[in-house]
């Protein structure tokens, strides 16, 4: 519960908590946020075939925003491949971690119905994700066993292995999973929340005025949904002008048939179109709260006809909806039960 705005109560109605919610699908997207800001740290060795080769010294960083990540990639030449040993030693020149990576680049051309293009494939690139047991610095050692053609033939081009080290690497399709499922929970609660009530009854009329008695009352806003529909009595279609402001009256009364309420105000007559069909419809809402429950009637009217640019629009239907016991995250206008209120 939060507290209203006026004289420093609360407000039973008011609930600010779900809207805290909306914050759990942010959390994954701002742990990808942090991981992209971090920029990775470039590598290049030329490593020729029988040499060891040692990269610039690195930086290796034990946290809790993801995980360290090293990618190499060997640069060789079309239809070859190659044996490459890595091995990552620590400040002490003390190999933590080896590994061997057969790598291999393949080209070729392709002809078919009259067209013709070239294609590449290749698997010569490394990527590693680990979790340090300490930060400290590290390098690379890189050997080149072999480099051959497509005929078993050694090549004696030295290699260009490129690397990129990042120290915050997330899995960026998981957390965005996360961030969508997380927001289904979210909507799923707020519509626990805000979008449940104790009751609901509808009253649809073919009239300019619906009613409705009903037990209500209690924690929470009583809700009233007005909807109405006029059309032409002829086919003929309207100039276009916009209708004026219709008036709404609102009357309730008690268990025993007296008014605790009756109000009236103007409300915005909107003109529809589709597919050649016109009508003028309202939809407005109103909040009420209860002082007890008890049985009340709710009565709502509108005016039969509604005249605009010259026509003259008759009512074909008014719904009147009532939803007791409604929370909102927001403050809302709420219509006093006590005698008589003329709106604007």
């Amino acid at each position: 519960m939060a507290p209203a705005s006026l004289g420093g109560r609360r407000d039973p109605a008011l609930l600010l908590w779900p809207m805290a919610s909306l914050l759990l699908p942010l959390l994954p997207l701002l742990v990808l946020l942090l991981s992209a800001l971090e920029g990775p740290r470039r590598l290049v060795m030329v490593v020729p075939e029988g040499q060891r080769v040692l990269s610039a010294p690195f930086e290796l960083q034990d946290g809790w925003l993801g995980s360290p990540r090293l990618a190499l990639t060997a640069e060789i030449p079309p239809n070859s491949s190659i044996e490459l040993d890595v091995a990552l030693l620590d400040a002490t020149g003390r190999s933590v971690l080896d590994l061997t990576k057969d790598g291999w680049r393949a080209s070729g051309t392709w002809a078919e119905g009259g067209e013709s293009g070239t294609w590449q494939e290749d698997d010569a690139g490394l990527a590693l994700a680990m979790r340090p047991g300490q930060s400290g610095r590290f390098q690379l050692a890189v050997q080149v066993q072999d480099l051959l053609d497509e005929a078993g033939r050694p090549l004696p081009d030295p290699v260009v292995v490129r690397g990129s080290v990042r120290n915050h690497s997330v899995e960026a399709p998981l957390l965005l999973f996360t961030a969508v499922l997380a927001l289904a929970v979210v909507q799923v609660l707020q519509l626990a929340c805000y979008g449940v009530s104790r009751g609901r009854w509808v009253q649809r009329s073919q009239d300019a005025s619906a009613a409705i008695r009903c037990e209500a009352g209690g924690p929470g806003l009583l809700r009233l949904d007005v909807a109405a529909r006029w059309e032409l009595p002829h086919d003929n279609p309207p100039l276009g002008q916009h209708p004026g402001p219709a008036a709404l009256e609102l009357r309730v009364s008690d268990a025993h048939g007296r008014p605790t309420l009756q109000h009236r105000e103007m409300v915005v007559v909107a003109h529809r179109s589709d597919d050649g069909d016109h009508w003028l419809a309202v939809r407005h809402t109103l909040h009420l709260r209860l002082p007890e429950r008890g049985s009340y009637r709710f009565r709502v009217k509108l005016p039969e006809k509604v005249l605009a640019d010259g026509d003259t629009w008759e009512i074909e239907w008014l719904r009147l909806s009532v939803e007791d016991g409604r929370m909102t995250a927001w403050p809302v206008p709420v219509l006093p039960l006590a005698g008589a209120v003329e709106g604007r």
